[in-house]
């Protein structure tokens, strides 16, 4: 019998916390668009697969590059989607069976300079994706090296949120929820298509914009090593990559006017894996 109570007692407990964990996050985590695009890469096959940040997922329109290259096409690049998490979105999708035959990378400076924040967005880019041999990579490469809180309580992140719970229970008790639906994501300012793509409504933006100097030694060392990984992998798999930049607005040409080596104004040369991809231009 005390033989019993030492193992009962533990598996209770562990039990009772996954319990509360579970239903903290059903009622916290709202539904976001990165759900539908993980699940639409998962199970659906695209000629042509577009990664990178919020800059490709707005600048980049698979229906018309669809109407040029009459391949099919899908965007699954979106905000904090960083080099690490479009490399295992691209690895989700081939070892699900949908492999693209093409990846369009979106090259962002600015997630090469810059180090991933943990917040809502870091745990939501893993923790919509698909139990896998693949999701468990991701999880050492990426999830390993965050507080424990971001991958066993990811509703954390949403503590402060809980006036919001009768509305995130309205949306998953709706069929938009269970049919990964995008209707909830058309606002006032974006409209996300069916293909991916964020459409911008015309208006103005306030964000601040402020130049920042570039340097060799502002690199991230993930940044390099994952691209890196991205290249080899489609090489591979066979999977064709081209690598973009998008256009810059004049409002960020003009901020960096005085500084011809500030990003995203500058030239930026670079080399991974010992091999040299080619340059990236952005602004003049």
């Amino acid at each position: 019998m005390r033989t019993f109570k030492r193992v009962a007692i533990p598996i209770l407990f562990l039990a009772i916390l996954v319990g509360v964990n579970t239903v903290c996050s059903y009622l916290l985590i709202p539904y976001t668009f990165t759900r539908y695009k993980l699940h639409t890469i998962e199970t659906e096959t695209f000629d042509d697969l577009i990664l990178g940040s919020s800059h490709g997922a707005t600048n980049i329109d698979p229906a018309y590059v669809s109407h040029v290259t009459k391949r099919s096409a899908f965007n699954a690049a979106q905000g904090e989607e960083f080099p690490v998490d479009s490399y295992f979105f691209l690895k989700d999708a081939v070892t699900a069976g949908h492999a693209p035959g093409r990846v369009i990378y979106e090259f962002d400076p600015n997630y090469w300079i810059t180090a991933q924040e943990v917040d809502s967005t870091f745990s939501g880019l893993f923790g919509e994706m698909r139990m896998s041999g693949t999701k468990i990579q991701y999880f050492f490469a990426k999830m390993w090296k965050a507080d424990f809180r971001t991958f066993c309580a990811p509703w954390y992140f949403y503590r402060e949120q809980w006036s919001l719970i009768p509305e995130n229970l309205e949306v998953k008790r709706s069929d938009v929820y269970r049919n990964y639906g995008i209707e909830i994501f058309d606002t006032d300012t974006q409209t996300l298509e069916q293909d991916g793509f964020m459409a911008i409504h015309p208006g103005k933006w306030n964000d601040q914009i402020v130049p920042r100097e570039w340097s060799e030694a502002m690199l991230q060392k993930d940044a390099r090593k994952f691209f890196a990984m991205l290249a080899e992998y489609c090489g591979r798999m066979k999977i064709d990559l081209v690598v973009v930049t998008t256009p810059i607005p004049d409002e960020t040409l003009r901020a960096c006017a005085d500084s011809g080596d500030a990003v995203p104004c500058g030239t930026v040369r670079f080399s991974l894996s010992g091999f040299y991809v080619g340059t990236a231009s952005f602004g003049k």
